[in-house]
């Protein structure tokens, strides 16, 4: 009997046969070719719906049913249209995605900072670490395996009560508490399709949830006052001594003025174009586009700074002896803290300098729009988009004069001790300028 070539021309019981598809080793079928496909529009009882055959990334190519929409918000024509650009993707696409049934918390997390720091304007370096901390010691361990699409108001409820009684030794604050919340529903709504539409759209239910009110009174943040700061730089020798001058009487957040180069200062205000951070003294753009900006020095400030400077045209005005930006965390350890110990005032971080800048001209009846450009505060309003006061130099330089800085400037700087090189270990403080006599 002949072999049947496949061609049954007129016999309704044999069919045109299809090559077969390709097998691996447990005969799981594989999509070896595109194959397109037209779905099928049904009627449910809540609306419409399509229905078509999914291929996921482990090649598994099963039946699966969209809703598209109901009949009170969409008609049948435009239920086709809805299910002709589905398919138009699905079609463009036959080998798809791994099932977002299956994705975790932890690998969209992972996911989503590969695509913000990839992104046309990537998020900060500083931003993905402090992201990538949250996950790493919050998210990870709490909610990392958990599917994404359980990712809900209960899953962030049980992750408050976590984050709130299971560190008794290290209580987070409330504010922290709120951060971590942040990224959980970031990631959450980054998975989206290729409309850019969220597969797992949320209405995040703050009091379901549970998560601690952030009460501004109660927030620590530790303010100088004008006496305090008249002591620390009355007390404090050489670059420290100009360092909190120069933050007491700006408002420099402290990785600006580390960041500082000797040709952004033009003798009367300094240009803030670059920021330092991490415990490396890695520097990038200030965080927005407002923190680029300049700052007036009153003019006593300006001479002591130019006379820090010296002779010096180029390279960072804090260097260390390798000419690279010095680090937050050394100078705060190695310098403002044993000042603070030595004058009785309680231990703060650097910004408690900005917080008493604003304090001083918001009591001075500072404009508001000199005090954003001052501080780097974006302008909102369109009323502030009409100022142009970031551009009347001889105005900036006026008010910098006439309000002062609110501390005693000292008129010159006090050399640093140090000990002498060629005493040995008991050796007297001397100053840096005074000369050693060898003798």
């Amino acid at each position: 009997m002949p072999k049947s070539t496949g061609k049954h021309y007129g016999c309704k019981s044999k069919r045109a046969t299809v090559a077969a598809r390709a097998f691996d080793g447990s005969q799981e079928k594989k999509v070896t070719r595109r194959r397109h496909q037209d779905g099928q529009l049904v009627r449910t009882r809540n609306g419409w719906s399509l229905r078509f055959r999914e291929t996921s990334g482990d090649g598994k190519r099963k039946r699966v049913q969209r809703f598209l929409g109901a009949f009170s918000a969409m008609t049948k024509p435009q239920a086709k249209h809805a299910a002709s650009k589905l398919l138009l993707e699905v079609n463009e696409n036959p080998v798809g995605q791994p099932s977002t049934k299956t994705l975790t918390f932890a690998e969209a997390a992972e996911k989503w900072i590969e695509e913000c720091e990839n992104r046309d304007t990537p998020v900060k370096p500083s931003t993905i670490v402090t992201w990538k901390m949250i996950l790493t010691n919050h998210l990870n361990p709490q909610i990392g395996k958990t599917p994404l699409a359980e990712v809900k108001n209960g899953a962030l409820k049980s992750l408050v009560k976590q984050l709130r009684h299971s560190r008794l030794d290290q209580k987070l604050s409330p504010a922290t508490v709120n951060n971590i919340l942040i990224v959980a529903k970031l990631v959450v709504a980054s998975v989206v399709d290729a409309e850019g539409d969220a597969l797992f759209p949320r209405t995040w239910n703050r009091k379901f949830i549970g998560a601690p009110r952030v009460i501004a009174d109660k927030q620590k943040t530790p303010c100088f006052t004008a006496d305090e700061v008249t002591q620390i730089v009355r007390t404090a020798t050489g670059r420290v001594q100009m360092l909190c001058i120069l933050l007491a009487a700006t408002g420099l957040r402290i990785g600006e003025a580390l960041g500082l180069k000797c040709e952004d200062f033009n003798g009367k205000f300094v240009h803030v174009m670059r920021t330092v951070w991490g415990h490396r003294g890695e520097v990038q753009a200030p965080k927005t586009e407002a923190g680029d900006r300049p700052v007036d020095l009153h003019p006593d400030v300006a001479s002591l700074l130019k006379s820090f400077i010296g002779n010096r045209e180029a390279g960072y005005v804090f260097p260390t002896s390798g000419g690279k930006p010095l680090i937050e965390t050394n100078i705060l350890r190695r310098g403002l803290h044993p000042l603070l110990d030595e004058l009785g005032i309680p231990r703060c971080g650097f910004h408690a300098f900005r917080r008493y800048r604003v304090t001083h001209l918001s009591q001075k009846g500072c404009g508001e729009m000199l005090l954003k450009i001052w501080l780097g505060h974006s302008a909102k309003g369109m009323t502030q988009l009409y100022d142009k006061t970031k551009r009347d130099l001889v105005y900036r330089q006026d008010a910098a004069r006439s309000m002062g800085t609110g501390f005693d400037v000292p008129q010159s700087l006090t050399p640093k001790q140090k000990k002498s090189p060629l005493l040995g270990v008991n050796a007297q403080l001397v100053s840096e300028e005074t000369p050693i006599n060898v003798g």
